[in-house]
């Protein structure tokens, strides 16, 4: 509950900003942007940026989120078998998590979240009522008496509590008319523009504001928003009603209007004339000649208004980075710690080294292909975000790579890293996130430590760096990711392919789709069944997406089950979030009938579709390196 109630007031926060920033820069130039572009264009642009105080608006602003803290965490792990990163143990990680709770029962803790939401609630109820007692007051007095006349399936009634002609009403308006004395042309003049209101659904547009205002009842220039809006409503009814008018007709218009000013109305009506501070602007917006191209800058500068409104949201409240660690994002270079540092080095740089009686061998700082994100950082058991780059990497000798490669020297926390560039890298050699990467990875290696073995990492690294350059042998963007196959038997394929958006779906059985419970067991042939069986049809395999699963439960155990037969066609436990598992039956088991199953190890939530789809191209069955 505490993580929805967290949530809830970010958002609340988030919206109230981006819409007060926006909102403020209108209202200062309102004088400008009416001249400029007229009035129903300001009313259209002050509606679209109330949409600020509800949706909220954010895009990754890639580089503008500092760096943040170097952490290396301090747990035991176990070896995951499918990528060869560590994982915290289960084992160690529950007795805490238990004594925790016990902990929170016997010393509770106020939860200041849900008393703030519980605050925000007191005052939303309460401004609604508010607004709605005053609103249906005011109705039932002014529309009391019988209707005088009816224009277009609206009532004309008419009531001393009202000084100027408004209309009033959502599901069944009512256009009201002042007791007073009133010439028949001023009287059509204000049934037009009352009737202008309510063709414009001018009072659902109010409605509109006043929730926001309810909404962000703490934010003192909400009320401001909503004063405005009602002006702007105005600005635009005025614009319409005249627009076929000669310069006499807007006089009398206008006349018309000053005779009816009057104090200002409740918030959700539409009165003809608000007080006479307004009415100038009013004035000089009737009598001016309309001019052609203000459609084009109008959008223009509105367009600039939802970038400014995007970027300041984003900016202001971007995701913080967790904290670089073995198991979230960072790279640690492999250490043999049964070997001395000089042995360590020297095969880690790939130089020639005679190891008691003439043995070489070497240390493998990065095997195969790692992904890395938009933040240059590893992703893992512990980061699941969307793969930027694909990258083959390691450490070499300096002389030989500075005279084989395109290299390049960074500062780094106080070291000079020599980079190089392989021919297959040599583009990236200016690329940003290539270059948070290396950041990311030197910066945590410098402090990292392994409790598990003796042996000075700090050392280790600077002695790299000192002989080393760190080179780039290969990127790889994600379009370009292929499918590593880990089982093939008797014809079976299966393998998998990291989740990026230019992965191809097209379903032929659509089987499951959705957020899921998976019930605890380490053994995925004894979970719970995911949709219904199905049949794989000659030259179609199945697609297991575990797009997303919690920090709680990082890893999924599934088996697919050969319903025809009874056996299990395959059986993966501890597959990762953020794959694409793929499996295609040998040509005797085409047109079997399938089952997929699955659990976890202990009960939470994961995001999965399951699918049939035609092999083809994008889905090649290729091994990555």
């Amino acid at each position: 509950m505490t993580g929805r109630c967290k949530e809830m007031i970010k958002m609340l926060l988030m919206t109230s900003l981006t819409g007060s920033l926006i909102s403020l820069g209108i209202i200062l130039l309102k004088n400008g942007l009416v001249k400029k572009f007229g009035g129903t264009w300001y009313y259209h642009i002050c509606l679209l940026a109330l949409l600020l105080f509800i949706v909220p608006l954010q895009v990754n602003v890639s580089g503008l989120t500092p760096q943040q803290t170097v952490i290396a965490e301090r747990a035991p792990v176990q070896q995951d078998a499918l990528t060869g990163t560590a994982a915290p143990s289960l084992a160690d990680t529950i007795p805490a998590a238990a004594a925790q709770m016990a902990v929170n029962r016997l010393l509770p803790v106020p939860d200041v979240e849900q008393c703030l939401l519980g605050i925000w609630t007191a005052g939303f109820v309460f401004m609604v009522g508010r607004y709605l007692s005053s609103y249906y007051r005011f109705k039932r007095q002014v529309t009391q008496n019988r209707p005088v006349d009816k224009v277009e399936n609206l009532d004309v009634v008419v009531s001393d509590y009202v000084r100027s002609p408004m209309l009033i009403g959502f599901l069944h308006p009512k256009i009201v008319i002042p007791q007073t004395e009133i010439s028949e042309y001023d009287y059509q003049l204000a049934l037009r523009h009352e009737l202008t209101h309510h063709t414009s659904r001018d009072a659902w547009f109010k409605l509109g504001a006043v929730l926001v205002n309810c909404l962000h009842w703490f934010n003192p220039l909400t009320y401001l928003v909503v004063q405005n809006i009602s002006e702007a409503c105005e600005y635009a009814c005025d614009e319409k009603v005249t627009q076929n008018m000669d310069g006499e007709e807007k006089r009398r218009y206008s006349n018309m209007i000053l005779n009816f000013a009057a104090p200002i109305s409740p918030a959700l009506s539409s009165s003809l004339a608000k007080n006479k501070k307004q009415l100038y602007r009013r004035f000089e917006l009737i009598m001016k000649i309309r001019t052609k191209g203000r459609k084009f800058w109008g959008t223009l500068l509105a367009a600039v208004m939802m970038v400014a409104s995007v970027t300041t949201t984003s900016l202001v409240f971007a995701e913080d980075l967790k904290p670089l660690s073995q198991f979230g994002g960072a790279f640690v270079t492999h250490y043999n710690w049964s070997r001395t540092l000089e042995d360590n080095v020297l095969s880690t740089l790939d130089m020639l080294s005679d190891i008691k009686g003439g043995f070489r061998w070497k240390v493998s700082s990065t095997p195969g292909t790692t992904y890395i994100d938009v933040n240059g950082r590893k992703i893992d058991t512990y980061n699941r975000t969307e793969p930027y780059y694909g990258v083959e990497k390691e450490w070499k000798e300096k002389k030989s790579a500075i005279a084989t490669m395109t290299t390049q020297t960074l500062s780094i926390e106080g070291k000079e890293v020599t980079v190089a560039f392989a021919d297959q890298a040599a583009a990236y050699q200016d690329d940003k996130v290539i270059e948070k990467m290396i950041r990311n990875q030197i910066t945590f290696e410098l402090s990292y430590h392994d409790d598990h073995f003796d042996y000075d990492h700090q050392a280790f690294i600077n002695q790299l760096i000192s002989r080393g350059a760190y080179v780039i042998n290969e990127v790889v963007t994600p379009e370009n990711f292929k499918t590593v196959e880990f089982s093939r038997r008797n014809g079976d394929f299966v393998g998998m392919k990291i989740l990026t958006q230019f992965d191809k779906k097209d379903k032929i059985t659509d089987i499951y789709n959705q957020k899921t419970v998976i019930p605890k067991n380490i053994d995925g042939r004894q979970g719970a069944q995911l949709g219904d069986s199905f049949g794989i049809g000659k030259g179609e395999s199945l697609a297991i997406d575990i797009k997303e699963t919690t920090d709680k439960m990082p890893k999924v155990n599934w088996a697919i089950i050969d319903v025809t037969t009874g056996q299990t066609a395959d059986w993966i436990p501890g597959a990762l979030g953020g794959y694409r598992f793929i499996y295609t039956p040998r040509e005797a088991y085409v047109n079997h009938t399938f089952k997929v199953i699955m659990s976890g190890r202990e009960s939470d939530t994961a995001n999965i579709e399951i699918f049939t789809y035609r092999t083809g191209a994008g889905q090649s069955q290729q091994t990555d390196k």
